[in-house]
């Protein structure tokens, strides 16, 4: 029987809650921040292969993820750097998913992966160092979690990928086709503003993502997607005239970036300040979708309910 073990760290997430033995962040995928557990998993075999520099990186890190296994028919038939490129992907999973708690520039180090059948190993190596950064476009800065919200990203995560897999919109599908979640294409196009590191062009992205969810056709789009949107977060206490200025600002710099043009008083802490605003209130938008199953349905559903939906909003029936 094959038996797996991995090995890596999340570079700039801090750990700020002791945990004692190790947290499963999703099945396959430990955290652990105790020392004594830390040193026993980096053993003399790991230091030779990962050599002294990154041992010592390993063992002086916040906490490691580390995931060890005999379940074959998980990583059955793969050798260790198609099992290690597997996790790795689960990890990319949790690293987006995390961005629907709080705004964050974790990457993934250089990760290690040992597969043994008691006669023979292969070890093999992998990283996956994508360049993400806050809303503000500042990167190399840790987040914080405490142990409660390692539990709340636990859950979100499996939320997240449980309400994509019922939709037929898994992360890696063709998020072009006619039926794919409007929340996993919003995702996709958040997912492209953290990859980007200029505050103006991550704007651009955020609108696309908000087009994606409040958006049916193209005439007089942002005055409309502005009204719709305050409109829906106007019953989360939101204030409706406040919003609806907003987005009309971030819908008038993507305007501005992706016709070429420069813009003016472009400060970058002011950008920064407005990409930061609109990155939170995209994440609060879907969490209020995801967390409520009938108003999941209305924007997942057809176009004339979704379409109702808002005119109902716009023109409330009169009380009799």
């Amino acid at each position: 029987m094959k038996k797996y073990k991995i090995i890596s760290t999340l570079r700039f997430l801090n750990v700020n809650s002791s945990i004692e033995d190790e947290y499963t962040l999703m099945p396959g995928v430990h955290i652990i921040t105790d020392k004594k557990a830390i040193k026993n998993i980096l053993n003399e075999e790991f230091q030779v292969v990962a050599g002294a520099l990154e041992s010592n990186y390993f063992r002086n890190a916040n906490h490691i993820i580390y995931c060890e296994t005999d379940q074959s028919e998980v990583f059955e038939g793969l050798d260790s750097n198609n099992v290690l490129t597997v996790w790795l992907t689960w990890i990319e999973m949790l690293l987006r998913d995390a961005w629907l708690l709080k705004d964050h520039a974790i990457i993934c180090e250089n990760a290690y992966c040992k597969v043994t059948d008691g006669n023979t190993e292969e070890w093999s190596s992998k990283s996956l160092n994508t360049p993400v950064s806050y809303s503000s476009g500042n990167k190399f800065q840790d987040v914080h979690f405490s142990l409660n919200e390692l539990v709340d990203w636990s859950a979100k995560n499996h939320q997240i990928q449980t309400y994509l897999h019922e939709r037929k919109s898994p992360i890696y599908g063709s998020f072009v086709d006619k039926d794919f979640s409007r929340i996993g294409r919003s995702l996709r196009f958040i997912n492209s503003a953290r990859l980007d590191s200029h505050p103006a062009l991550k704007i651009a992205h955020y609108c696309s993502a908000l087009e994606t969810l409040f958006s049916t056709d193209k005439s007089e789009l942002t005055h409309k997607l502005s009204e719709r949107v305050a409109l829906f977060l106007k019953e989360f206490d939101y204030n409706a005239g406040e919003v609806f200025d907003k987005v009309k600002s971030y819908y008038s710099i993507r305007s501005a970036v992706i016709h070429g043009n420069s813009l003016k008083n472009g400060k970058t802490e002011t950008l920064a300040q407005l990409s930061d605003d609109c990155d939170n209130l995209l994440r609060v938008i879907i969490n209020i979708i995801l967390n409520d199953t009938q108003i999941a349905d209305v924007f997942e559903g057809p176009e004339i309910k979704f379409e109702k939906y808002f005119r109902t909003k716009l023109f409330p029936e009169p009380c009799l």
